[in-house]
C-alpha cells in the first residue's frame, strides 16, 4: 500500500505536465485556427487584428480565385434548367420549340433530373473557369493600372482597358478548362451514350475519339471568349463606376443593383456572341454516335449553318440562353461582391 501512495505521488509531476503540455497544444490549436480564420475572412475583423499574410499578393489572388469559383457554381446550378434547354436547341440541326415547351417535354421525358444532367460536369467546369477568370482579369487590372500610373500619373482604367483584360482573361479561363466544357455538352446532349457520370464520360471519349475530342470547337472558343468575357466585364465594371460616382452616396452598390447590372452585361455579352457559341456545340458534338461529321473548322461551321439553316441557325437557343444568363450572371456578380466583402479584398 505504501509503495502505490509513493508511486502516485512520484507520478502527480508527470501527470501535471501532461495536462499542461495538453492544455498548451489546444491553446495553440486555437491561436492557428483563430489565424486562419482572420488571415481568410479578413473581412469579418477589424483592421487592427488583421494578419499581415492577409494583405500580401499571394493571399489576394487566392480569395478573388475562390470569390469567383463559389460565385459560378451557385448561379450555374440555379439556372441549369436553362441551360440543358439552351444547349439542346444549339446542338439540333431542325426545328426547336419555345423555352417552356422545350422544358416540358423535358420533364416528361426525364423529371426534374432531365433539368440538371450535366450540371456536375458544369459546376466542375464552372468553378474554375470563373476563379481563374476573376483573378485574371483583377491581376491584368492592378497590372495594366501600374503601367498607366508610371506612364501617366494616374491608375483610372477605361472601358476600352477593361475590354481587353476581360478578354484576356476569359482566354486564359476557356483554355484551361476546356475539355470539361467538352463533358457538360455531351453528358447534356448524349447522356444515355456515354453514362451519367463525368470521368465515365471521359474514359469512353479518350477511348472511342482519342483525348483530342476533348478540344473540339476549342478555336472558336477561344475567339468568342475575347469579345463575351471582354464585353461582360466593360459593361459591368464601367456602369457600376458611373453609378457608385454619380447614385450612390455610400460608394457601394446595394445586392439588387448589382444584380442588374451583372444581369445586363451578360445579356449583351450573350447575344453578341452567340452565334460562335453555336458552333462551338455543333462542333463539339459532331463525330459522335448518331452525329457524323459536317464542318472541318470553325468558319466553315459558320457558312454551312448559315446556308442550310439561315442566319436564324446562328441564333438557335439564344432565347433559353439570355434567360439563363440573366439570373445566371447576375447571381454571379452578387455572390463575388459578396465574398469579396467577407474576405476582406476589394478590386482597384
Amino acid at each position: 500500500m505504501y509503495l502505490t501512495i509513493f508511486l502516485s505521488f512520484m507520478a502527480l509531476p508527470l501527470s501535471l505536465q501532461a495536462r499542461a503540455a495538453t492544455r498548451r497544444r489546444r491553446y495553440l490549436a486555437r491561436q492557428r485556427l483563430d489565424l486562419a480564420l482572420r488571415t481568410i475572412f479578413t473581412g469579418c475583423y477589424p483592421a487592427t487584428a488583421v494578419p499581415a499574410a492577409a494583405s500580401t499578393s499571394t493571399a489576394q489572388s487566392l480569395k478573388f480565385l475562390v470569390a469567383g469559383a463559389i460565385g459560378g457554381i451557385i448561379s450555374r446550378t440555379l439556372v441549369s434548367p436553362l441551360e440543358v434547354v439552351a444547349t439542346v436547341n444549339m446542338a439540333s440541326e431542325g426545328a426547336v420549340g419555345s423555352v417552356l415547351e422545350e422544358l416540358s417535354a423535358l420533364w416528361a421525358s426525364e423529371g426534374i433530373v432531365g433539368f440538371f444532367k450535366g450540371n456536375g460536369a458544369n459546376c466542375l467546369k464552372v468553378a474554375p473557369t470563373k476563379g481563374i477568370q476573376f483573378v485574371t482579369f483583377e491581376c491584368l487590372k492592378r497590372f495594366l493600372g501600374c503601367r498607366k500610373w508610371w506612364a501617366s500619373s494616374s491608375k483610372e482604367l477605361n472601358p476600352f482597358d477593361r475590354l481587353i483584360t476581360g478578354g484576356m482573361a476569359g482566354v486564359v479561363a476557356a483554355a484551361s478548362a476546356y475539355p470539361l466544357e467538352t463533358l457538360k455538352s455531351v453528358l447534356t446532349v448524349e447522356r444515355r451514350q456515354y453514362g451519367g457520370s463525368i470521368i465515365v464520360s471521359f474514359v469512353a471519349i479518350c477511348k472511342d475519339e482519342g483525348v483530342f475530342a476533348l478540344y473540339r470547337g476549342l478555336a472558336p472558343t477561344l475567339i468568342a471568349m475575347m469579345p463575351y468575357v471582354g464585353v461582360e466585364f466593360c459593361v459591368y465594371e464601367t456602369i457600376k463606376e458611373l453609378l457608385v460616382k454619380h447614385y450612390c452616396a455610400t460608394n457601394s452598390l446595394s445586392t439588387i443593383q448589382t444584380m442588374l447590372i451583372g444581369a445586363a452585361a451578360g445579356a449583351v455579352a450573350q447575344t453578341s456572341c452567340h452565334p460562335l457559341d453555336v458552333v462551338r456545340k455543333r462542333l463539339q458534338l459532331q463525330g459522335l454516335p448518331g452525329r457524323p461529321t459536317q464542318y472541318s473548322n470553325m468558319l466553315d461551321a459558320l457558312a454551312c449553318i448559315a446556308r442550310v439553316e439561315g442566319v436564324r441557325g446562328l441564333y438557335k437557343g439564344l432565347a433559353p440562353a439570355c434567360l439563363a444568363t440573366l439570373p445566371s450572371t447576375g447571381s454571379s456578380y452578387v455572390v463575388y461582391e459578396a465574398l469579396k466583402a467577407v474576405l476582406g479584398v476589394a478590386s482597384r
